[in-house]
């Protein structure tokens, strides 16, 4: 919805909702997108297309103050508190560019490489694995484009949240929040599972720590090395995005540079004969789209950017720029493993938890 375009004769005048009572009672209908745009375009204060800035008309309606105000510059400087009603210090903006696409790139790169990669190529698309990743990262760019167009049009911290607040109403955003809080907590158990079973077959088999395996692997389903990867982690994030970027920036420039070497030495012992056929006839291009359903899930992450709008210096400039070249990163070093891991190994013969491991050692 452009107010700029925006066709008044399609909708019912502000002084109808503003004198509704049945309008702001509902939350599905509750400061709406388009009413919001009407109410600052007849004010002559919605800046919404140059990303400077977003706030109410109307001081009175206090059920939306807090949510979306963002009102920053193009030096980055806060002029609105960006934490909710009544004034106070904001946030204070530092994150540029490249944190912000150090976080995207840290919270996407991951299982799709390490696990899944190996996962794919041996049980659906064996040597055209890369064309999986190449399906899912076009998907998955369609829903970056929209994450990057709202990221700029509305640069406050919230991501789906905050959009559907705008969009839609309470309601909606409540529910897109719990679907992204689910999103969070789902992927990243599988990440940190992930991690404590390659700590405990590393402890166990490399060390041979014998006496820690009864600690280590308890049975039951637990994971007690996943618990304590992820409560260091909280403990890091309650200090704050300010304090915990330079430790997210060293872990994604150490992870990138881990993933470069896999693709360069997995290059030198390439082997044309692991990749024909290149399309298995048993497997055909129904695995490669299954393959690519399951790839989506190595995605997962690009939108953390969006959260943390709020921190960076200039949010309406560089939030869609940090999704579009997380995607654009995150989906070369995926194609390019991909086609490292085939051409080192038989797809059949490749293990599907630990993949480049054992084809290193192939």
């Amino acid at each position: 919805c452009d107010n700029g375009n925006y066709d008044r004769h399609h909708r019912p005048s502000s002084s109808f909702f503003s004198n509704s009572s049945s309008f702001y009672s509902s939350p599905w209908l509750k400061k709406p997108l388009h009413i919001v745009l009407l109410q600052e375009h007849e004010a002559g204060i919605l800046e919404v297309d140059g990303g400077h800035t977003l706030h109410h008309a109307h001081e009175s309606d206090k059920s939306m103050d807090g949510h979306y105000i963002v009102d920053s510059d193009d030096s980055g400087n806060n002029h609105h508190n960006t934490n909710g009603g009544g004034g106070g210090d904001g946030i204070r903006r530092h994150l540029t560019l490249f944190d912000l696409v150090s976080v995207g790139v840290g919270g996407t790169i991951g299982s799709g490489i390490f696990v899944l990669s190996g996962y794919i190529a041996h049980h659906y698309a064996g040597p055209a694995t890369s064309l999986s990743f190449i399906a899912a990262g076009l998907c998955a760019s369609c829903n970056g484009l929209c994450y990057a167009e709202l990221a700029g049009r509305i640069p406050a911290a919230g991501s789906t949240y905050v959009y559907s607040y705008v969009a839609m109403g309470e309601l909606p955003a409540v529910v897109a929040a719990a679907c992204l809080t689910l999103e969070y907590a789902i992927s990243g158990a599988a990440v940190a599972r992930s991690w404590g079973d390659k700590v405990t077959t590393w402890c166990v088999e490399y060390l041979h720590w014998t006496a820690a395996e009864s600690f280590l692997n308890p049975g039951w389903g637990m994971n007690p090395m996943a618990f304590v990867v992820s409560a260091l982690s909280v403990i890091l994030l309650l200090d704050g995005v300010q304090e915990s970027k330079r430790v997210t920036n060293f872990f994604t420039a150490l992870k990138v540079a881990l993933v470069m070497f896999m693709i360069v030495g997995g290059l030198c012992l390439f082997d044309r004969a692991n990749i024909t056929p290149f399309f298995v006839p048993s497997m055909g291009a129904a695995g490669i789209w299954r393959g690519a359903t399951s790839s989506f899930f190595g995605y997962l992450g690009y939108d953390e950017v969006c959260c943390i709008a709020s921190e960076a210096i200039h949010p309406a400039r560089d939030m869609p720029r940090a999704v579009l070249w997380t995607l654009a990163i995150v989906t070369i070093l995926y194609v390019l493993a991909a086609i490292a891991l085939v051409g080192m190994q038989p797809w059949s013969e490749m293990s599907d938890t630990s993949a480049f491991p054992d084809s290193f050692h192939y």
